[in-house]
């Protein structure tokens, strides 16, 4: 085709492609429409800069969803997100010591956690904290810094001490986007910092996270898709394409 198209049409195009396979390149975009390489990198700009899609070197992915505050998050897949979080309680073993990230699926877990499990929560969420404290078998450590209102977490240099001291047994990340390429993402400088300590202080890391993140990426990498440990899923035709297609060599719960 290189007939002149209007910019909708083109962003309408980058839409569908994104939507239907993950990404697309500038040179792409380009050759479909004839147009230089210079109005298809425009384009993919000015559409990062309206939150459409994320921008990497030569491309286009989808945006993550969880790149929404907190309050907005928290409504998307909210039946599914429950019944991932049920599943993910259950890999909390008696005695064992958790690392919790922020996050509304995270959130969902420790709201599912048995009330006569005896276990120690850390985490930088007074969201989670609060869902936890009238759990009586549970001990709840939050760790103190800024808080950060977006992410409902605290973050900064105290809570990076307070992980160095810990030893924990299991860690739940939160993940804003996991892509083949750039691997486990979040929006914030800072939020990355934090998971990156989180998952260093744990045995295991177990990420809850609902297809729509697949093949989507956020602004920042905390680390590569082989870090996360068992990964809890749906079980759909499109969640098993993409594990299977990212060959990641995480232990796989379908739900």
């Amino acid at each position: 085709m290189t007939n002149e198209a209007t910019p909708d049409e083109r962003r309408e195009f980058v839409l569908a492609t994104l939507s239907e396979r993950g990404r697309l390149s500038t040179t792409e975009l380009s050759e479909r429409f004839g147009v230089s390489e210079d109005t298809a990198r425009r384009d993919f700009r000015e559409m990062a800069a309206d939150g459409l899609i994320k921008r990497v070197h030569g491309a286009a992915l989808p945006i993550s969803p969880a790149a929404l505050p907190f309050s907005g998050r928290y409504r998307i897949a909210s039946d599914l997100k429950a019944r991932l979080a049920k599943a993910g309680a259950r890999l909390v073993l008696p005695n064992q010591v958790v690392v919790m990230d922020g996050g509304t699926s995270n959130l969902e877990v420790a709201r599912h956690l048995p009330r006569d499990l005896p276990a120690t929560i850390v985490t930088n969420s007074p969201p989670i904290a609060t869902a936890t404290s009238e759990h009586p078998m549970l001990e709840v450590i939050l760790l103190g810094g800024v808080f950060d209102k977006r992410s409902q977490m605290t973050l900064g240099a105290r809570v990076l001490d307070a992980l160095r001291d810990v030893n924990a047994d299991l860690c739940f990340i939160g993940v804003h986007g996991l892509h083949a390429e750039f691997g486990l993402t979040t929006s914030g400088y800072d939020e990355a910092t934090i998971k990156q300590a989180m998952m260093k202080s744990a045995a295991e890391v177990a990420a809850v996270a609902t297809p729509d993140k697949f093949g989507s990426a956020a602004a920042h990498k905390f680390g590569d898709l082989a870090l996360v440990d068992v990964l809890v899923t749906e079980d759909s035709a499109r969640a098993r394409e993409w594990v299977t297609a990212a060959s990641i060599p995480s232990r796989i719960v379908y739900c």
